[in-house]
């Protein structure tokens, strides 16, 4: 484990090889199981992510389990396979333990251990694993989650409109089109329609697989895992000239002044930088290029991201 965050009601942890207890080869086929990991409190939720390398040339499944006490197990639950050519996920998988719902491993009763197991065919360089977890129960604290960093900072971005694509299914893309956007400003720019295929997930019919948006970036050279925020102030070290944000926000009827739709029940945005109060968000869902970089103030907006969807993010770093 090489990176972790406990605060709040969520977690982060970044898994590395040292972290697998058993190795196995069968058929072609390698897999790694991880030591019993105990997270910093009971948790009710799960989301995985892989950092890869760029050159891919394999398949790569993630599973989790979990346990009350780290002796009684679950079974694996599938959270999504990759390859360099097509993505998978295992939507339900409903048991007596929990429900996969898409990319999120959703418990039945909190948990307090996980274990991980990672199947691999062929070439594939995977440099980490990202895990984050929700505490049961999830409390918002409003002081410490408005809180901004002191100074300023604003990346360089430029701006995406999903609206203005012609495509069937332009309205549902907000997800591939900021991450288009944050590779962009990170130097590695990238057209949107490769994005989307290399996003799309044919199970659920959705572009926003954390798993598989995660990992197509990270394929592109960068560092990418899900992570989940509880503060604004952790804006100073991962929305950076190196770093960016991609977080997923929802909000009721005009309860985030100044945004481009009155409300959502989910929609990805682009955190680009912070300043005087104020959080400099790309916005996908701009009319034209011209709406889609704005200002929200950092009370509506904290509660549209850290509350009504648990700081929930993908953080791309420059390695």
């Amino acid at each position: 484990m090489i990176g972790t965050t406990d605060s709040s009601s969520v977690f982060n942890k970044i898994h590395t090889s040292a972290d697998v207890e058993s190795y196995t080869s069968v058929d072609g086929i390698r897999a790694a199981i991880s030591y019993p990991q105990k997270a910093p409190f009971e948790f009710s939720s799960l989301v995985l992510s892989a950092n890869l390398g760029v050159f891919f040339d394999g398949c790569v499944l993630l599973e989790v389990q979990v346990s009350p006490n780290g002796k009684r197990w679950s079974p694996f639950f599938k959270l999504g396979l990759v390859s360099e050519t097509f993505q998978q996920s295992f939507p339900d998988q409903a048991n007596e333990w929990g429900i996969v719902k898409i990319d999120e491993l959703v418990l039945v009763k909190p948990m307090r251990y996980y274990r991980l197991r990672v199947r691999m065919e062929g070439e594939v360089p995977l440099l980490s694993i990202g895990t984050s977890g929700v505490r049961d129960p999830f409390k918002y604290d409003e002081e410490k989650a408005t809180r901004l960093p002191s100074g300023a900072f604003s990346a360089k971005v430029w701006p995406i409109s999903q609206k203005e694509q012609d495509l069937p299914d332009k309205m549902r893309i907000c997800s591939p089109t900021a991450l288009c956007m944050a590779l962009s400003a990170l130097g590695r720019p990238i057209v949107l329609s490769k994005v989307l295929q290399n996003v799309y997930d044919p199970a659920a019919d959705i572009f926003g697989n954390w798993f598989f948006n995660t990992a197509y970036a990270s394929q592109q050279g960068l560092d990418v895992h899900f992570w989940r925020f509880s503060s604004l102030s952790e804006l100073e070290k991962y929305c950076t000239p190196n770093a960016l944000i991609v977080a997923s926000i929802a909000y009721g009827e005009n309860e985030l002044p100044n945004a481009v739709q009155s409300q959502t029940e989910g929609h990805l945005v682009l955190i680009c930088g912070y300043r005087e109060g104020k959080v400099l968000v790309a916005d996908p869902a701009g009319q034209t290029v011209a709406h889609v970089l704005r200002e929200y103030d950092a009370k509506p907006f904290a509660r549209a991201w850290l509350n009504n969807k648990k700081g929930a993010a993908y953080i791309l770093r420059r390695r």
